[in-house]
């Protein structure tokens, strides 16, 4: 069974041409990803809320030179740093966000490592109504 649901092994193709659908795409090993969903799962979240997940946010939007909270410049003191627009927890915890879109681009700024990181984040009705505002969640849920 070498190789089966090893998520470093590749997909091997299928004689007509269609991926091994029994085997796991490739990826970052032992991250199989929520495949581009928004929300978690119920059996998701109920582990999540045992022990949240790790993240480990890369560059994933363009580089900036200023903090989009309070548009200074980094420093070697107080350095830029990627920040989530809606907090992790809060996202994971109380909208039962992935953490793929809590990671993603639309969720993200660059912001100083101290204070403004902090300042970058929303409230839980700030989280709302931004979700509301970028289609996430249906304008009922207010």
């Amino acid at each position: 069974m070498a190789g089966v649901n090893d998520v470093t092994s590749p997909i091997e193709p299928a004689t007509d041409g269609v991926g091994d659908t029994t085997t796991v795409p490739m990826g970052k090993p032992g991250n199989l990803g929520f495949d581009g969903r928004v929300f978690l799962t119920e059996a998701e979240h109920q582990t999540y809320l045992r022990r949240k997940p790790v993240r480990f946010v890369r560059k994933v939007i363009a580089a900036s030179n200023s903090c989009s909270v309070c548009g200074e410049d980094g420093s070697g003191e107080n350095p830029l740093q990627v920040a989530h627009i809606v907090p992790f927890g809060l996202g994971v915890v109380h909208f039962k966000l992935t953490p793929e879109w809590l990671d993603s681009p639309a969720n993200l700024r660059w912001a100083h490592r101290r204070v403004c990181n902090k300042a970058a984040e929303l409230s839980v009705d700030q989280t709302r109504a931004h979700l509301i505002e970028l289609g996430v969640l249906p304008a009922d849920s207010a």
